[in-house]
């Protein structure tokens, strides 16, 4: 990620002092709403400059928001389980969260004798892409028919998938590996139906990037089905055993299942910042083309910077926790 703070920094200065302060507002404790407005400069979609900087607005907005969702459920989740140990609900994400994870650990460690072990198993959540919403962005954003875009399933496809399968294709197959069918695999090509997996998008920067993370961001993961399966376990304080199972019942699901969503996320999130940094560094370019509304893009793209930091936090901490609490609780997946 020190790649992206460097971003922040080299990029900051320039843009308050192009476009001015931020607009006040954001997702963030007790909130949940966005600095970014896409609509905040009227129509600028009559052009394609303008038009691929709304798109990217709607994105950013929308990322915003999403990911102080994402946190939320982490630390709701976070906050039932620590009710459930016994340990303090109240704090930031990272405190709440590592306080439930080294409760349950400990009772985990300390409610069964020694010589026979607890196996925390889960079906790992199943993350299910939008392919048909992935492309309309991309139309929207490129002024293209929506099935002339091309958008790669990086993942098993649901659907048919017209395109090299690496797994097995229950449908024709071509030279190379062309698949004509459903493809049980890693599908480097077209996909009918819904990617379980990622979206990649054959697109102009600011279309990749807003199609890519608005496709993340709109992700359906399942809930895990945790089980805890004892191995010749001999349960010496039922106490604690039991408020461990009750802790893990009230909050692994949700928090494996936003970890899941959150790596998603993540993967966008660098084209993202990437795009941002071109677009300020493009200023000149956006005044040129959308003429006075210009200034305002630039407001609300320096907007999208100051929530930069704040939105690596909230996706890291997201990724985190779900590790920390998997690994207190020994879980693996099937």
């Amino acid at each position: 990620m020190s790649l992206v703070r460097a971003l922040i920094v080299s990029l900051s200065l320039a843009a308050v002092i192009s476009c001015g302060p931020p607009p006040k507002g954001g997702g963030g404790p007790g909130g949940g709403g966005s600095a970014v407005d896409p609509d905040a400069c009227g129509d600028i979609s009559t052009s394609a400059v303008g038009r691929k900087a709304y798109q990217f607005l709607v994105a950013s907005a929308e990322l915003d928001r999403s990911t102080y969702e994402l946190e939320n459920s982490v630390l709701e989740a976070c906050r039932r389980m620590a009710t459930e140990l016994g340990v303090s609900p109240e704090g930031d994400t990272r405190t709440v969260c590592k306080a439930a994870a080294a409760a349950l650990e400990a009772n985990l460690q300390v409610s069964v004798s020694q010589e026979t072990r607890l196996v925390t198993k889960y079906d790992p959540p199943v993350c299910t892409t939008d392919v048909s919403f992935t492309a309309e962005v991309v139309a929207q954003c490129e002024a293209s028919v929506q099935a002339d875009v091309s958008v790669r399933c990086e993942g098993s496809c649901g659907g048919t998938c017209s395109g090299a399968c690496e797994g097995t294709c229950q449908g024709s197959t071509g030279a190379g590996g062309e698949c004509n069918g459903v493809c049980q695999g890693t599908c480097r090509g077209s996909c009918s139906a819904d990617c379980r997996g990622y979206a990649d998008v054959d697109a102009s920067l600011e279309c990749k990037a807003s199609a890519e993370l608005r496709a993340s961001l709109r992700t359906e993961c399942t809930e895990p089905q945790v089980r805890v399966v004892q191995e010749t376990v001999t349960v010496v304080d039922d106490a604690k055993f039991q408020a461990a199972m009750r802790a893990i019942d009230a909050g692994m699901p949700t928090i494996l299942q936003v970890g899941a969503k959150a790596e998603g996320t993540f993967r966008a999130f660098g084209t993202w910042v990437k795009t941002l940094g071109g677009l300020i560094k493009a200023s000149g370019e956006l005044a040129r083309d959308i003429g006075d509304k210009g200034v305002c893009v630039g407001i609300q793209l320096a907007a999208a910077l100051a929530a930069t930091a704040q939105i690596e936090a909230r996706v890291s901490v997201s990724i985190e926790v779900s590790a920390d609490i998997s690994a207190s609780a020994g879980a693996s997946g099937n």
